[in-house]
């Protein structure tokens, strides 16, 4: 079978011999026309290449500036750009197989040459914004722009014809500024300083026609340029002509080799497969019989052994199954262990994830205690609503009340908070803010903003130490009520309060600092003093209320959907208006994912009196602010 095997080898040989000494001759000619055709395509490439650069002259004309700077430095680098070209085409002319240069190609790029050098120094005399003739004229047009305002209208006329003829390069618009200066001339009231612009512009109109009119130096240069294309594409036709020339003589000699390397290859194929086709199926059967049984080493696999290479696939067939069978066992007991090993993993997990849960839960029942409860607020307030929904088990966010009362003062404070993070994070810092807060109004802090300069400088250094600084802490609204005088006294950290009213609201915003620790510039926090009216009523909330995502396009609810919402529903009883917010709140978020920790609070304070009809101002560091109907936004 070796022999046989050398035997049909040899003759390939032979012939694949006879086709590669062919093939080499061929190629080798094909080579040398394909190295010159490689040359001018790159000449012509590096034609297209500075052309499309140049063409940047008609469509970015922001670079007469930059030409206006440096343009030696271009023409330097342009003159070596033509005498790198020159060369490649004269060492082109010199090859046998190609045209000779005419004169006229030459002379081509002589006048390319002298028409580049003539575009620039035209490009850097005109410039753009800042340099050049362009430039001179806008400086000017600014200082009579700024000498004489009485004129703006008729001086933006002028510019208007100014922009349109650099932009279309029509003399028409220098005809039109011409007759406008003459109509206002006749005015008497023309100053001189417009003549010297109308000149300006004419001197930059010659310059401007000589470069961008139809048969100035950049149509030219196109023109010049294409015809120099074209010479170069005729050589690289001809080049084109003798390749196919020479593949076509060789042509009909590969199909003659080609066709005896094919017979040869058809009778080895059909007299190798008569010879070992039945082998091979006997091979396949005794396979698939070894998959149909499960991968089972069975006596009933009897194969008739060749001698030769399928006589020894044959025997490692049958080796590899009483493996494979071995491999089965070894792996099935294997998995067997592993599988026990996970059960016990799994049962551990569920333990653990359970005690998990009920330490959660456990914490959840414990922030519940320690926040305020409803009850509680509702004695504060006449009415008193408060939605309550954390992301995860516990929240981040808590809302606080403390009132003080004695024989002068009768206060209520209420804060709402949403701490850093939720889920456990944001609860242990709101337990940190909640003692906190009753610390500082034990300790006879008595002013929204005071307290929120203390809880700031309290949490900071609670949290942060010499060596460690840590970006954590709340954003907070505070507000004070003085139910002898119904004022609101108002300071927040990052968030707002609103006041909703019948078809208005009034916003007061916080300061654009957190609780806590922060790289921005940080001052002491100001308050705002507002009397309330009756029937007002006092909106709280967090951001997990506004950035809700959902709706039609699953976006963030928004403080603008929030503000129609109370607008529209404004003049209705606190109770209705509370309902139509988590109604809107709970249909804005459908089935999506809940962003963030949500709470809103919605109070209405006992009215004093009932003939309080107008708000009287709102005080902001002693200083009075006058309201507005509709919405108010005060900061």
């Amino acid at each position: 079978m070796k022999r046989l095997f050398l035997g049909v080898f040899g003759g390939f040989c032979v012939v694949i011999v006879c086709i590669g000494l062919f093939n080499f001759i061929h190629f080798s000619k094909l080579h040398a026309i394909q190295q010159e055709l490689v040359r001018v395509d790159e000449v012509a490439q590096e034609l297209q290449h500075h052309k499309e650069a140049l063409q940047s002259f008609g469509q970015h004309r922001e670079l007469f500036d930059r030409i206006s700077v440096s343009g030696p430095v271009l023409q330097t680098a342009n003159d070596e750009f033509w005498k790198e070209t020159h060369t490649s085409l004269q060492q082109i002319a010199k090859r046998k197989s190609l045209p000779h240069v005419s004169a006229s190609t030459e002379k081509d790029l002589q006048e390319l040459r002298k028409l580049e050098d003539e575009l620039i120094i035209v490009a850097g005399k005109i410039g753009f914004k800042d340099f050049g003739l362009i430039g001179r004229l806008r400086t000017k047009a600014h200082a009579i722009e700024e000498e004489f305002p009485q004129f703006k209208a008729r001086l933006l006329s002028l510019r208007r014809h100014e922009k349109d003829f650099l932009m279309r390069t029509d003399p028409m618009y220098v005809k039109k500024m011409h007759e406008e200066i003459g109509i206002w001339k006749a005015q008497n009231d023309l100053p001189e300083e417009v003549i010297v612009y109308s000149e300006k512009f004419d001197s930059l109109a010659e310059v401007y026609l000589q470069l961008f009119h139809k048969t100035g130096l950049y149509s030219s240069w196109n023109l010049r340029f294409d015809q120099l294309q074209g010479k170069i594409r005729d050589q690289r036709s001809a080049l084109l002509r003798a390749s196919f020339s020479e593949s076509a003589e060789a042509q009909s000699l590969n199909v003659v080799l080609n066709s005896v390397a094919i017979l040869i290859a058809l009778f080895c194929t059909i007299y190798f497969t008569r010879k070992f086709s039945m082998q091979v199926i006997q091979l396949q059967k005794s396979m698939k019989q070894y998959i149909a049984e499960n991968y089972n080493h069975s006596s009933k696999i009897l194969l008739k052994i060749p001698k030769n290479e399928f006589g020894k696939i044959t025997v490692h067939f049958l080796q590899l199954t009483r493996k494979i069978k071995e491999d089965m066992h070894l792996l099935e007991d294997r998995v067997a262990r592993r599988t026990r090993a996970l059960e016990v993993k799994n049962t551990q997990l569920e333990m653990q994830h359970s005690e998990m849960m009920d330490s959660l839960r456990y914490a959840r029942d414990l922030q519940q205690s320690m926040l305020v409860s409803h009850s509680r607020i509702r004695r504060s307030f006449k009415e008193a609503y408060v939605h309550y929904q954390p992301k995860s088990i516990v929240g981040g966010d808590f809302y606080w009340l403390k009132e003080t009362k004695n024989e002068n003062v009768d206060r209520v404070y209420i804060a709402l908070a949403d701490c850093t993070g939720h889920g456990v994070p944001g609860a242990l810092l709101s337990v940190m803010g909640m003692n906190a807060l009753d610390e500082l109004v034990d300790s006879g802090v008595g002013q929204p903003a005071e307290l929120l300069n203390e809880l700031r400088s309290l949490i900071t250094r609670r949290l942060n130490t010499h060596e460690d600084k840590r970006y954590d802490g709340m954003d907070l609204a505070l507000f004070m009520l003085d139910r002898k005088t119904n004022e609101l006294t108002f300071a927040g950290a990052q968030m707002p309060l609103w006041i909703v009213s019948e078809f208005e609201i009034t916003e007061l915003k916080g300061q654009r600092m957190p609780i806590g620790y922060t790289f921005f510039e940080t001052s002491d926090f100001q308050q705002q003093t507002i009397k309330l009216r009756k029937n007002d009523k006092i909106l709280l909330f967090t951001d997990g209320v506004v950035d809700q995502f959902g709706g039609p396009d699953n976006r963030k609810m928004g403080k603008k959907n929030l503000r129609e919402l109370l607008l529209s529903h404004s003049d209705e009883p606190a109770e209705k208006l509370f309902s139509s917010i988590k109604s809107r709140h709970q249909t804005w978020k459908a089935e999506e994912e809940q962003t963030d920790d949500c709470t809103f609070i919605l109070l209405e304070a006992n009215p004093l009196a009932t003939g309080v009809s107008a708000r009287k101002g709102i005080e902001k560091n002693g200083s009075s602010l006058l309201n507005k109907p509709k919405s108010v936004v005060l900061s």
